[in-house]
C-alpha cells in the first residue's frame, strides 16, 4: 500500500461503480497522454524510471501537494511531464482506494 498520510477523503465517498469507472478513465487518459509526449520532452526517460522524484507522491497525499511537488516537471508545453505526474498521482490514489476497499471486504468476509 502507500506510505504517507491520506488526505483524499473525496475518493472514499465514491461508490464502487463510480471509483471503477474513474480508474478506467484515468488509465485511458494516461495511455493517451504518455503517447502524446515526445521522447525528448524534458526528462521523460528519468521520469519513466522513477528517478526524478525520490519520494514518489510525497508524505501528504492530496492534489495540492502533488501540484507543488511536481513543479520540477513543469513546462508550458502541453501535455508535459507535469501533467503526466499529476495524472499518475491521481491514478495511484484511486488504485490505493480500490486496494483498501478490497482489503476491508476481505476482512469482513473472514470474520463472518
Amino acid at each position: 500500500m502507500r506510505f504517507g498520510i491520506n488526505l483524499r477523503g473525496d475518493l472514499a465517498k465514491l461508490s464502487d461503480a463510480e471509483i471503477a469507472t474513474r480508474f478506467e478513465a484515468l488509465i485511458a487518459d494516461r495511455e493517451s497522454m504518455h503517447r502524446a509526449l515526445p521522447g525528448f520532452s524534458g526528462n521523460k526517460w528519468v521520469y519513466q524510471r522513477g528517478l526524478g522524484l525520490l519520494f514518489g507522491r510525497g508524505l501528504l497525499h492530496a492534489r495540492i501537494f502533488y501540484k507543488f511537488y511536481g513543479l520540477q516537471y513543469f513546462s508550458f508545453r502541453k501535455p508535459s511531464l507535469y501533467d503526466l505526474y499529476l495524472l499518475d498521482c491521481e491514478l495511484k490514489d484511486v488504485r490505493d482506494e480500490l486496494k483498501r476497499r478490497v482489503a476491508r471486504r476481505d476482512t469482513v468476509l473472514v470474520t463472518s
